[in-house]
């Protein structure tokens, strides 16, 4: 762990494109052909091998992994913790299971290794990790609060001599989580609860980095939240294939591209769905995973000069982008975007916190404001955007708020039907 903090933050190499060709090379000559799904392909160029998804690994999740790990023997474990809320169990050899929320609608399972998690909680602290903190970590330890519906092995890893590690179950009502906040150094939490405690404002809780993980970081959570704390939020972009992305001083997400390989499958000029090889899991093999997720490229090199690819934002999953029926009969559908309907919904005035579900021609909107004329001020601003698009705009009606669980990912755009 200590070995890939240090390479992290200041042992980069200097040919850094060539070290990850090498890596990468070396993960597919040496390391695939331990995965039965890809006994006869080890060897072979990347751009040769299948493309697959969610569906594909979950239909034969053996084949996936080195140690032929059923998927009913996984999910028993990882359910088995959700259950009893105590997630210390293992399979055979250290393997840890993990559970993802299924915001898609299919629950993702990963498995990784004690190594794999040393190695992990190396890269993230080397990557996120402020001058501040660093310095606080000098004198004492650093506190790490992580607020997440599930409890890991994983995270666990971050729990050191060095590094006081609390999880804070989001089953369990926020207000229970608040008095063991005053010290924390890095709170780490979705946006939906940053912005919570944001407001919450518990004394003694100035901490010295806020996180946001898990959703989609939207521009009037970040400019509340860093309000409140007086510090910029930064992310982290980690999905069940893995840890993709993390923030830098200048704000942008940079790509892991040290230990992930990412090929864009565009969707127009800036916006793709990243397609995921990790060269360094060799536990459960990610290769060339298509993701839903649709990401915005950053429009030039970074300011902070690290290398590497950044992007501007993670915009949502694919079922985030609505669509409006199209004035050309050439196509039938035209897509609005979650950035550009989250711009024409800033227009439309304070709405406090807001739900967007699209059923069919009928988009419904529900508002924290309680204001009667909120879904008239909406539809006009989306009419302007949809006139914009060639296409014509939907019915904006009201309805009540969507049931949710504490626990659950915020979506406040949502395709239903």
């Amino acid at each position: 762990m200590a070995a890939a903090f240090a390479r992290e933050r200041w042992l980069l190499p200097r040919r850094y494109d060539a070290a990850r060709a090498r890596a990468l090379d070396r993960f597919l000559r040496d390391d695939l052909r331990n995965a039965p799904f890809y006994a006869g392909l080890a060897g072979r160029p990347l751009h040769e091998l299948p493309v697959v998804d969610k569906a594909t690994v979950l239909a034969d999740f053996a084949a996936f992994n080195r140690h032929g790990i059923a998927l009913d023997r996984a999910l028993a474990v990882a359910e088995a913790g959700e259950r009893s809320r105590d997630f210390a169990d293992t399979l055979p050899g250290g393997v840890t299971v993990g559970l993802s929320s299924g915001t898609s609608g299919t629950r993702g399972v990963f498995l990784v290794s004690e190594a794999e998690s040393r190695l992990w909680a190396g890269i993230l602290m080397g990557q996120l990790m402020s001058a501040r903190s660093l310095r606080t970590l000098a004198r004492r330890p650093l506190r790490v609060a992580l607020f997440l519906r599930a409890n890991s092995n994983l995270y666990q890893t971050l729990d050191s001599r060095r590094v006081s590690f609390s999880w804070h179950d989001l089953t369990v009502p926020l207000s229970a989580h608040l008095p063991s906040l005053p010290g924390t150094d890095v709170l780490v939490a979705p946006a939906s609860v940053l912005r919570q405690i944001a407001s919450a404002r518990p004394a003694g809780l100035r901490p010295l980095q806020v996180v946001s993980v898990a959703e989609t970081l939207e521009p009037d959570d970040s400019a509340l939240i860093g309000a409140a704390f007086g510090r910029p939020v930064e992310q982290i972009y980690q999905a069940t294939e893995g840890l993709l992305a993390v923030s830098c001083p200048a704000g942008r997400l940079h790509l892991n591209e040290a230990h992930v390989h990412v090929e864009p499958e565009w969707i127009d000029h800036r916006r793709f769905h990243p397609v995921v090889t990790d060269f360094t899991r060799t536990t459960q093999y990610v290769v060339r995973h298509r993701l839903d997720d649709v990401l915005l490229a950053a429009p030039a090199p970074c300011p902070c000069g690290r290398p590497g690819r950044s992007i501007a934002a993670v915009l949502g999953r694919a079922d985030d982008v609505l669509t409006l029926p199209a004035l050309a009969p050439s196509r039938p559908e035209v897509p609005a975007y979650p950035d550009v309907l989250r711009h024409a919904i800033a227009l439309a005035g304070d709405l406090g916190d807001y739900r967007i579900e699209q059923h069919g021609a009928e988009w419904r909107l529900a508002v924290t404001t309680g204001d009667p004329r909120a879904p008239e001020r909406v539809a006009t601003e989306v009419g302007r955007l949809a006139q914009r698009l060639d296409a014509r705009p939907p019915v904006v009606v009201p309805m009540a708020w969507p049931a949710e669980a504490p626990e659950a990912k915020r979506r406040r755009i949502r395709r239903v039907a």
